[in-house]
């Protein structure tokens, strides 16, 4: 297939997706939160090949290799009132499930509170973000996502194509981009509820338990996101 970047700016344009497009930018949860509120589509989707100040959680960044190999979109949604405290799972659990089921060959595993695994090892991470202003509210879903690489100075990463052992196909990347928006758009309608469904906790569980980066197996995953487990519970926040 084309670049990553490429190829999700060439399937926005099939689909009719509004989508704004950059080679290079600072951050697109920035590009996305300034025109926010003045936007009225229920999707605006931000591209670009390389972020100059990629942002993670907290203070954390997000490094590609500035060629257009990795996903780095932001998922500009819009929601009818502010989304709630159960967000972040709900969102995490869209992107596992849309991996899993595009190669469902591969073994994903999700990192509270915002990482996607692959093989062991972190192959994409989650921004998730919201601007509100009266009666006009929008979501901002974050995503990088590293596809046929991943910067080499970070012994815990990795990327789509060596766990394939070949570029995925631009077919193949397209059906992964139509689950997601799927998903994401599930999630979205899910994010406006003031807690998880018992469903949407079982298979969170689940994700959180395939190939597992932490010490310990989660039990149960709360209403509001807390990971439950034989030494105690642990906010979903707090992590």
């Amino acid at each position: 297939m084309l670049s990553a970047a490429e190829s999700t700016l060439e399937w926005a344009q099939q689909r009719e997706l509004e989508v704004v497009y950059a080679v290079e930018t600072g951050s697109t949860n920035n590009d996305a939160k300034s025109p926010a509120l003045s936007e009225n589509a229920d999707l605006v989707l931000y591209l670009t090949s390389h972020q100059t100040s990629g942002r993670g959680r907290g203070s954390n960044t997000w490094l590609d290799t500035g060629a257009g190999e990795g996903l780095l979109s932001t998922w500009s949604f819009k929601v009818d009132s502010p989304p709630q405290a159960i967000t972040a799972p709900r969102i995490g659990l869209a992107l596992f499930t849309a991996a899993a089921r595009t190669w469902p060959s591969l073994s994903w595993g999700l990192k509270a509170p915002n990482d996607l695994y692959l093989d062991g090892h972190k192959a994409g991470g989650l921004l998730i973000e919201s601007v509100s202003s009266g009666d006009r509210h929008r979501l901002l879903v974050g995503l990088g996502l590293n596809v046929t690489n991943h910067p080499r100075r970070f012994d815990t990463a990795t990327h789509l194509t060596g766990a394939l052992g070949r570029a995925p196909e631009a077919a193949e990347w397209f059906k992964f981009l139509d689950e997601l928006k799927h998903q994401l758009s599930a999630a979205v309608s899910d994010c406006l509820q003031a807690t998880l469904s018992a469903s949407v906790c079982g298979d969170l569980k689940n994700a959180l338990n395939a190939n597992s980066a932490r010490p310990f197996v989660i039990t149960q995953v709360g209403p509001h996101g807390d990971l439950i487990h034989a030494g105690g519970t642990v906010r979903w926040t707090d992590i």
